[in-house]
């Protein structure tokens, strides 16, 4: 858990590479908003995988879902915003075979276990929200999502930050044990 806190905002610049590499065109304020995204997103990763597991997992999901529906926004298809997140599983093993944590960082077997399944969960959450939005727009209107416009942008990033409060909030409770010893 050790090296993978370390690792997290690593893991998301690069990650943001493959998504650039892979994308023909990204505005600014939707690649400044997705590279936000990406830095929460491998926040959630250690603590996630840690003691308050059972309190991160609902808000992590809140934000693989959101991050469907940001992809929907944006204007990929369903199998578009899959790829996007599954490219996060490549950065990890890039990084695990590059740079390997040291004994007893606390990333063996099972942790890589839960990391995987993890992923899996951000995959299938970002389905969901991505297809959440079409239905909802679908059902409400013309079937297409709105577009990125600043104001949208500006709504996702409000939620974001909503979950990123969330999050600090559940590693200020874990800080605070830390400190009762």
């Amino acid at each position: 858990m050790d090296w993978l806190g370390a690792q997290k905002g690593a893991l998301a610049d690069r990650w943001l590479l493959e998504i650039r590499s892979r994308v023909e065109t990204l505005e600014p304020d939707e690649e400044e908003l997705l590279a936000e995204f990406l830095h929460l997103l491998t926040s959630f990763l250690p603590r996630a995988i840690g003691v308050y597991r059972d309190q991160v997992s609902p808000v992590y999901h809140q934000a693989a879902e959101l991050y469907g529906h940001l992809a929907a926004v944006r204007g990929l298809a369903a199998g578009e915003a899959v790829e996007e997140v599954q490219l996060l599983r490549e950065v990890v093993l890039r990084f695990l075979y590059r740079d390997p944590p040291a004994a007893g960082a606390g990333l063996g077997l099972r942790e890589l276990l839960q990391l995987s399944r993890l992923i899996d969960r951000l995959v299938t959450h970002t389905s969901v929200g991505h297809t959440d939005t079409l239905f909802f727009n679908l059902f409400h209107g013309n079937g297409v999502p709105e577009a990125a416009t600043r104001e949208v942008l500006e709504e996702v990033r409000e939620q974001l930050r909503a979950l990123g409060q969330e999050l600090l909030e559940i590693q200020s409770l874990e800080e605070g044990e830390v400190g009762v010893d």
